[in-house]
This record gives C-alpha cells, sequence and structure tokens, in this order.
C-alpha cells in the first residue's frame, strides 16, 4: 500500500470534508466490544533484538509531537493544546442520530490518519480512519471502553490494536494494549497490566509500547503480535511521553531527558 501523503501536504490542499470509500458506499461502521474470541492466538515472533544505544537525562527531541505523528490534541473545542484541525476533517460527527462527539485529535500512522471524536481528549468514543485520497474508511465505535488513546488499523489482518490509558496518567490495570479482529467482531487478546499506555510502534511481528507513572519503575516493551504476551520490559529510568519511529531507531522522549534504541525483527 502506498505511503500516505505528509499531513502537512494535505492540508495545504484546498479543504474539503472526508468522503466515503467511493460513490454510494459507506465507511465499515463496527462497534469495539469486550466480548472474547474463543480462539487461542498463536505468537507471531520468531526472534528480535532491543539495544538501548543512548540515554541524556538532560536531552530534548525536537518537535517531538509531530515526529510521533500528532498533527491535532485538543482538550475540547476552544482548549488546543498542539497543532490545527486538518480542514478536510469534520470538526464533530453524529453517531446513531443521537450522539455528537468533537473531534479533539488527528494523528498519522502508516498509509492512515486517525481522527478521534468524543466529548474531551481524555474520553474518546469514536475513531475515524482515513486513506491517503481522504476516504473514511472505517469508523470504530468505542462504547464498551471509557477512552481510546491510540489506535492502529492493520487492514491484511483485519486487526486494530489499541490502548485506553493516556501517557502518564490513569489506572495501571488499564495501562495494556488491546487486539480486536473486525472479522469475529470480538477481543481477540490483550497484554499484560503495566506494559501500555499511549502511543506504541506496530512493526511485523511484534509492537514496541511504552509504560510509566510517578513512582514506579518505567519501561519500553516488546509485545509478541499475535498473542500479545511481553517478550521484554527495558528499563529505563523516567517515563516516556511517547515513542518516535526513526529508520531503525527508536526515540523515547522521557519526563527527564531522552532515551534511543535499536530495534530489529528476525
Amino acid at each position: 500500500m502506498p505511503k500516505i501523503h505528509s499531513l502537512f501536504a494535505l492540508i495545504a490542499l484546498a479543504a474539503s470534508s472526508l468522503h466515503a470509500q467511493g460513490p454510494g458506499e459507506t465507511a465499515v461502521e463496527i462497534g469495539i466490544s469486550k466480548d472474547v474470541s474463543k480462539k487461542t492466538p498463536a505468537a507471531s515472533s520468531t526472534g528480535f533484538s532491543l539495544e538501548q544505544i543512548r540515554a541524556d537525562s538532560s536531552g530534548q527531541v525536537a518537535d517531538a509531537k509531530n515526529r510521533s505523528g500528532a498533527v491535532f490534541q485538543s482538550f475540547k473545542p476552544g482548549n488546543v493544546w498542539h497543532g490545527q484541525l486538518p480542514g478536510f476533517v469534520p470538526p464533530e460527527i453524529e453517531i446513531g442520530g443521537e450522539d455528537r462527539f468533537f473531534c479533539t485529535d488527528v494523528y498519522e500512522d502508516g498509509p492512515y490518519l486517525y481522527a478521534h471524536y468524543g466529548l474531551d481528549h481524555y474520553r474518546t468514543q469514536v475513531v475515524v480512519v482515513v486513506d491517503q485520497n481522504r476516504h473514511e474508511v472505517l469508523r470504530l465505535t468505542a462504547y464498551s471502553q471509557p477512552n481510546i488513546a491510540r489506535l492502529h488499523y492493520d487492514p491484511e489482518t483485519e486487526m486494530v490494536y489499541y490502548t485506553i490509558e493516556e501517557a502518564n496518567t490513569g489506572e495501571k490495570s488499564n495501562a495494556m494494549l488491546h487486539a480486536f479482529s473486525l472479522t469475529e467482531k470480538k477481543q481477540l487478546w490483550k497484554s499484560d497490566t503495566g506494559t501500555a499506555h499511549g502511543n506504541f510502534l506496530v512493526y511485523g511481528k511484534h509492537i514496541v509500547t511504552h509504560y510509566g507513572f510517578t513512582g514506579e519503575d518505567d519501561f519500553i516493551c516488546v509485545i509478541d503480535k499475535g498473542n500479545g504476551k511481553t517478550l521484554k520490559k527495558h528499563k529505563i529510568k523516567t517515563a516516556a511521553g511517547q515513542l518516535i519511529r526513526d529508520g531503525a531507531k527508536i526515540i523515547a522522549p522521557c519526563y527527564e531527558g531522552v532515551v534511543e534504541a535499536k530495534f530489529g525483527e528476525e
């Protein structure tokens, strides 16, 4: 699948609303439920390496939010934290003819854009997935969850991966990665608690996450993409705010300083 154009290039184009997948078509709408699949998920990992190559307690990462994919972040309308809402993304949507939600976040991850809608940043109830032609290819409602912090759609496996806790906030018991099958419409797996919140990086057979709260040990974790098992917890000095993919390198801007690591799959 071709790589999506830079968000900044898209914003520079003439503004237009999102449109459906094709003439007369509508985007697929699926509700993320807590129902659990009866299938036993198989491991996908055949080996990996994660090696810390730099830790600088006074270091900083320029343009960290943009480099992590963030385009627009706000608490609610009128309280913008970062960027601006792209002109082609509706500022609010209506679900079921009753519920109206505001767009609080837009980010890019791989070939898609993701737009979050909810009552505020910490209560996302709808995620709209948009392709490079501004087609709305998937609309996910998440009334079964208190929030969607970050989400990734994999069209080849028809899976979505998501976290429900924002970075450095919330409860440890909710700080995990979830995998939801769009074909079964059920949860396939969830990782151990205390392994994932905020954004994460999806690779071919693994997912790299971060976790950390004040007063607790902080980690970069490697999760098996197939079954959600924690394969490694690499301890870092202070909690990461987000993860940035930079070729084979992972950059983690932290509460104090920055950590860099090399990640590879076998």
